[in-house]
């Protein structure tokens, strides 16, 4: 539809993998992110998209704070991280003039002088409407991410159910599902999955907290088997802290898909 997408491979490009969008939503205090440092260290060919988000947003500053700064800056240099922006959308209420801003103030965290010198290099939009009226809001969306941040930048839209197909054709990444983890086998999910064409489901994420039992492991099975193109699975119920399961999720994560794609994930 005219807009440049070669900001991420495809999990058949990306080493047969797909990436871990990680929703990086504690705050950096000491050793807070040491596990994604490490992670990172170990895994180096696995793909790590982090989605930062210090207030709701950037904030208001030309820079966040300090203890933001030492860790964005630690993961500046590790090839296999890269940083976006949280924006929030209202599900398509919120005006495009606000959500320019805090695109515009991302942008400013680059400079060396007036922000922090860590270039961010997308933006997750959460919040994202999934109806087919809001595909034009969304494109002139990613238009404004890809003007301010270059045409290499990532655009992710988090509806965070199966949205209109159109939103693909601007966005480089669609959250289909962010749910707990038990919903992944309803009815809602498995029909629409089946519509889901594969190259938009390799360009689809799925995100499952409070994982229980072997949900985790299963789910992971799902995205192997299927070749969806990101996820991030947790045993908590939110994103503001570390499940203790980490180290062997990415651990997971990293092993090469094997073989053709097989059928269904029920």
């Amino acid at each position: 539809m005219g807009t440049k997408m070669t900001k991420l491979s495809s999990p058949s490009q990306n080493n047969n993998k797909a990436l871990i969008l990680l929703p990086l939503y504690i705050y950096p205090s000491p050793d807070a992110w040491t596990p994604l440092l490490l992670a990172a260290n170990r895994h180096p060919t696995l793909q790590f998209l982090v989605v930062v988000n210090p207030s709701n947003g950037p904030g208001e500053g030309d820079r966040p704070d300090e203890n933001y700064v030492r860790v964005l800056q630690q993961l500046r240099d590790v090839e296999n991280v890269k940083l976006v922006g949280y924006v929030y959308c209202s599900y398509g209420k919120r005006e495009q003039g606000e959500m320019r801003r805090d695109v515009e103030r991302y942008k400013v965290w680059g400079c060396e002088k007036r922000g922090c010198g860590v270039d961010i290099k997308g933006i997750f939009f959460d919040e994202a409407p999934a109806d087919g009226g809001h595909v034009g809001y969304m494109a002139e969306a990613a238009g404004e991410v890809r003007s301010a941040l270059g045409e290499e930048a990532v655009v992710v839209y988090n509806p965070g159910v199966f949205p209109d197909q159109g939103y693909w054709g601007k966005g480089d990444y669609v959250v289909v599902f962010e749910n707990v983890a038990r919903e992944w086998w309803g009815g809602y999910v498995r029909e629409n999955v089946k519509k889901l064409p594969k190259e938009l489901r390799e360009r689809s994420v799925v995100i499952a907290h409070s994982c229980q039992g072997d949900e985790k492991e299963r789910i992971l099975a799902d995205v192997r088997r299927e070749r969806w193109g990101a996820h991030f699975l947790t045993e908590e119920g939110g994103y503001e802290s570390w499940d203790g399961g980490w180290g062997g999720y990415v651990g997971e994560a990293d092993e090469e898909w094997d073989g053709e794609e097989e059928g269904g994930c029920c």
